[in-house]
């Protein structure tokens, strides 16, 4: 049996104007300390069928950006906030090419709302303007938790974060979320406000999108580490 560690790829934000790749050191220790081996993916569409042969599972981080609404067929309005065009053209495209070969997939944050939007799903561009909700968008600490989550029972997510717990505390710092969940999508996590927190796909062996950060949440609640086990678990599995 080999002994190789899964590997994660890790999707990386972008600083345009010092033009240099960035990522939370906290997404990379979860990974290992899951017993994966996470890769850094620099931009490069062109690239995607060459790290997917090499990657076992893939980590779609978040980032303080949004996704554009013309990829889920709205004009942009005032509450939307910037956006980083080739970073998500990037994830996108590698996305797509992850979910069609049943790689496991690991949405966080903008990489759950993502994950939404490439299943023909749409999102609110500003809870605030578009939904009169309030109250996602946490000030420092942001590793805080901050407001519940109910997780359905039954669901990929329940049995992850551990039967018998259908409620647990998260962080929150988004003022986008999902609004219409797309083809396949199953919502698996709401917060108490109604505001959808968690999605899964359940045609696939693994594709799961949390809205909270739980790289970040972990060091509070450690069975939020139990997202990226099981999504190198689910790695390890599918390589064989």
């Amino acid at each position: 049996m080999s002994t190789r560690r899964p590997r994660i790829g890790v999707t990386l934000d972008v600083d345009p104007e010092k033009r240099r790749y960035e990522v939370q050191q906290a997404y990379v220790e979860a990974v290992l300390a899951a017993g994966g081996l996470p890769l850094l993916l620099p931009h490069d569409p062109s690239a995607t069928a060459a790290y997917l042969a090499l990657l076992d599972g893939l980590l779609v981080t978040g980032g303080a950006f949004d996704v554009p609404p013309d990829l889920y067929g709205e004009a942009r309005r005032a509450g939307c906030g910037p956006e980083k065009p080739e970073r998500t053209r990037f994830e996108k495209e590698l996305l797509e090419a992850a979910l069609a070969s049943s790689v496991p997939v690991l949405g966080i944050c903008g990489g759950m709302q993502l994950l939404n939007v490439v299943r023909g799903g749409t999102l609110f561009q500003d809870l605030a303007a578009d939904a009169a909700i309030v109250g996602h968008e946490q000030p420092p600490p942001k590793d805080r938790p901050t407001h519940a989550v109910s997780v359905a029972p039954g669901s990929l997510l329940f049995r992850l974060l551990g039967p018998g717990e259908p409620e647990h505390r998260v962080n929150s710092t988004h003022h986008q979320a999902v609004r219409d969940p797309g083809i396949g999508v199953l919502v698996s996590g709401r917060a108490p406000d109604g505001v959808i927190e968690a999605i899964e796909l359940p045609d696939l062996p693994f594709a799961v999108g949390v809205q909270w950060h739980p790289e970040a949440v972990l060091r509070h609640d450690p069975r939020h580490a139990l997202l990226f086990a099981g999504l190198v678990g689910a790695a390890r599995s599918g390589r064989r």
